[in-house]
C-alpha cells in the first residue's frame, strides 16, 4: 500500500484571463484565434493534463458570453493581474499544485504541456520555461502549493519568485510558442502567423 507521503499532488489547471489588457484594449480571454474564446481555447488545451480545470477572472467579467459554462474562479486580488489570480486559486484549494496558462497565449501546443508536466519537479516551487534569453515564463508553469507561502508574503512578480527559487527552468527552444497577445501589433502578427501556417497545412 503506497502511503500518503509518496502520493503525488494532485496537478490542476488555471487559465489566467483576469489581466485588463489595457494595451490591447480589449480582453484577451474574449479574443478568437482558434473558432472560439480563447479563455474556452485554454480551457480545452489543459485537458488531459490535469485535474479539475479553472479560469481565473475578474468579478466584472463573469457576466461576459465567453466566460458562460466555464467553472470561474473570481480573482479577490486589488490588481487581478497573475499573482494575485494564482494566489486565489491557491487558497481556494492549497493542496494542489497548478499548471498555469496564460488565455493570451494563442501558439501554445499540448506537445509543450506535455513536456512540462514530464520533466515536473514538486519538490521546487515550480517547473517552468526558461525563454532563449535566459528569463523564466511564469505564464506557462506549474506552481507547486509551496509556493503559496510566498505569494501571501507580498511576492509582486511571478517571474521574480522563479528567478528567486527554487524553481525547475527547463530550455523552450520555441520561444514562439509562447508568444503572448499584448497589443494590437501582437494581435496582428499572431494571426498572419497562424494563418500562413494553416496554409501550409492545407497544402501539405
Amino acid at each position: 500500500m503506497t502511503s500518503d507521503s509518496t502520493m503525488p499532488t494532485p496537478l490542476h489547471g488555471l487559465v489566467l484571463a483576469g489581466g485588463r489588457g489595457s494595451r490591447l484594449q480589449r480582453d484577451k480571454g474574449e479574443l478568437n484565434y482558434h473558432g472560439m474564446p480563447q479563455a474556452q481555447w485554454a480551457f480545452e488545451l489543459l485537458a488531459g493534463f490535469c485535474g479539475p480545470r479553472f479560469v481565473s477572472i475578474r468579478a466584472d467579467q463573469a457576466g461576459a458570453g465567453s466566460y458562460q459554462g466555464l467553472p470561474l474562479i473570481t480573482d479577490g486580488g486589488e490588481s487581478a493581474g497573475p499573482v494575485s489570480g494564482l494566489r486565489t486559486a491557491m487558497r481556494r484549494l492549497p493542496s494542489a499544485a497548478w499548471l498555469v496558462i496564460a488565455a493570451d497565449m494563442p501558439l501554445l501546443h499540448s506537445a509543450l504541456l506535455a513536456r512540462l508536466v514530464e520533466v515536473r519537479d514538486a519538490t521546487a516551487l515550480a517547473t517552468a520555461w526558461r525563454h532563449a534569453d535566459g528569463t523564466p515564463e511564469p505564464l506557462c508553469a506549474i506552481w507547486e502549493p509551496a509556493a503559496l507561502a510566498s505569494l501571501e508574503a507580498g511576492a509582486a512578480s511571478l517571474r521574480r519568485l522563479l528567478e528567486a527559487g527554487p524553481a525547475k527552468l527547463v530550455e523552450i527552444g520555441d520561444d514562439e510558442a509562447l508568444s503572448s497577445v499584448n497589443t494590437p501589433a501582437d494581435d496582428a502578427r499572431i494571426r498572419l502567423c497562424l494563418a500562413r501556417a494553416r496554409a501550409k497545412d492545407h497544402v501539405m
